[in-house]
C-alpha cells in the first residue's frame, strides 16, 4: 500500500534514505519542495496548499507519514483539503512549543556518527525557507486546532532522548489532556529529533505494524 512522507524544515528527501532502504516499498511517495514554494511560503498552509495543487487526488493514501513540519503539513492536507488516508503518523512534530527536554537534534553519540551528513544539509537548506515561516514554527504557535478537526486516527512518534523511563516525556509537549487523548504515542530509542537517522530500524518496525 502507498504511503506518502513529508520531510521538516530545512531538510531535503535525503532525510528518508536509510529508512526507505529498510521499508523497501515502491509505492511509497516521498514529496520534495521546491525552493521557489519555500522561499515564498509565510506558514505551512502554503506548503500544504502546493502540495495538494501539485498533487491532487494522488495524495489519499494507507498513511501521511510527516517529520516535524511535514507532519503538520500532513495534518493540514487531512483536515483543510480533505485528503484521504487511515492514518496521520507525526514524527517529532510539535503542535506546541515543547519543553527543554524536546529541544536537541540528536544524542551525541549520534551527532557523532551522522552530523557530518544533517548538519551541512540543514545549513545548506535554510536560506531557501522565509523568515515568516520559519518564526511561524517556532514562536507561541498552536496547531493543536488540527487535532481537534480531524477524525483521522493520528500517532505520534518521538525520540526519547535515550531515556526510556523519563515520566513526564509526553506532558513536556505541552498539548493538553484532551490532545494527548487524540494522539498514539510511540518512542524510539537511543534518538532525539532525527528518529529516521538515529534509529531507523526502530522506527521502520513502528511504521510496519502501523501502516
Amino acid at each position: 500500500m502507498k504511503n506518502i512522507y513529508l520531510y521538516g524544515a530545512n531538510c531535503t528527501k535525503a532525510v528518508w534514505d536509510d529508512l526507505q532502504l529498510i521499508l523497501d516499498n515502491p509505492e511509497n511517495l516521498i514529496i520534495e519542495y521546491p525552493h521557489e514554494i519555500t522561499e515564498k511560503a509565510e506558514t505551512i498552509s502554503d506548503i500544504a496548499q502546493w502540495a495538494y495543487d501539485t498533487y491532487g487526488k494522488d495524495l489519499n493514501c494507507n498513511c501521511l507519514i510527516g517529520h516535524s513540519m511535514g507532519g503538520l503539513i500532513a495534518l493540514e492536507l487531512v483536515t483543510k483539503f480533505g485528503v484521504r488516508c487511515e492514518k496521520v503518523i507525526l514524527i517529532e512534530s510539535n503542535l506546541k512549543p515543547a519543553e527543554k527536554f524536546y529541544r536537541n537534534l540528536m544524542t551525541p553519540e549520534n551527532m557523532a556518527i551522522h552530523g557530518a551528513k544533517i548538519i551541512p544539509m540543514i545549513k545548506g537548506e535554510a536560506p531557501f525557507y522565509s523568515d515568516e515561516l520559519k518564526q511561524s514554527l517556532q514562536t507561541d504557535f498552536d496547531f493543536t486546532d488540527l487535532i481537534h478537526n480531524s477524525t483521522i486516527e493520528i500517532h505520534g512518534i518521538f525520540g526519547d532522548r535515550g531515556e526510556a523511563n523519563y515520566k513526564d516525556r509526553i506532558s513536556d509537549l505541552n498539548l493538553g489532556k484532551d490532545i494527548e487523548n487524540n494522539i498514539n504515542f510511540h518512542f524510539i530509542q537511543n534518538s532525539c529529533h532525527m528518529p529516521m537517522v538515529e534509529n531507523p530500524k526502530a522506527l521502520a518496525a513502528i511504521l510496519r505494524e502501523l501502516c
